[in-house]
């Protein structure tokens, strides 16, 4: 199970000269929304997804400064969605689930994966957001770009999707493979907890 599932998110592609990422992150949905409510981490998440690394690239075809850029990449870095290796800025997965957690009265945790968010990198368009309610599939001027990158997807984990709005197809999706994959994963091995400040010290250390 864990070795299909690899393989297929390995399909996905990535910008040539990415190291190696995560085949999924799931992302708290605060931090989740702390991005998709600012076009420009939004923009900045496309440019890495195209290939644009360098900080200094990013705010020189976006026109700002590299202070600015340097405040929204440590923003995106510290809620797990980019990453930072040897000067240079990654999404950090190929694939981005996002989830919540309500503590129940006998101290279980519950954890609830939101099937309308997420976001997932594709070769034509760079990064795609599905940003739940914020999504207008009927009026949006990329939907017809936007739906062909959902089949995409659903074509590499080889889902069989019906609808044709992007965001009830990518909702198909992270159903499937949260049912599939996800959840023999997560039963089968283990979590690892961190705070996003030991997050930053482990990277630190890497480089």
């Amino acid at each position: 199970m864990v070795q299909n599932y690899a393989a297929r998110l390995k399909m996905l592609s990535v910008p040539k000269d990415y190291p190696e990422i995560d085949l999924i992150r799931m992302i708290n949905y605060r931090a989740f929304e702390s991005c998709v409510n600012n076009e420009m981490r939004c923009t900045i998440m496309s440019l890495m997804a195209r290939g644009m690394v360098m900080a200094s690239d990013i705010a020189t075809s976006l026109g700002i400064s590299r202070t600015a850029i340097y405040r929204h990449l440590h923003s995106l870095r510290r809620n797990g969605l980019a990453l930072y290796r040897d000067g240079r800025f990654y999404v950090a997965a190929r694939l981005f689930l996002v989830y919540d957690t309500l503590l129940s009265d006998d101290g279980s945790i519950r954890l609830t994966i939101y099937p309308n968010r997420g976001g997932f990198i594709d070769e034509m368009l760079g990064f795609v957001f599905v940003k739940g309610e914020l999504c207008r599939c009927d009026v949006c001027v990329v939907r017809d770009e936007c739906l062909s990158a959902v089949k995409g997807l659903a074509k590499r984990l080889e889902v069989k999707i019906r609808s044709e709005k992007p965001l009830e197809a990518f909702k198909e999706i992270v159903i499937e493979v949260v049912k599939r994959d996800v959840v023999h994963i997560v039963r089968d091995g283990y979590l690892i907890v961190k705070t996003s400040e030991e997050l930053e010290e482990q990277t630190t250390a890497e480089q």
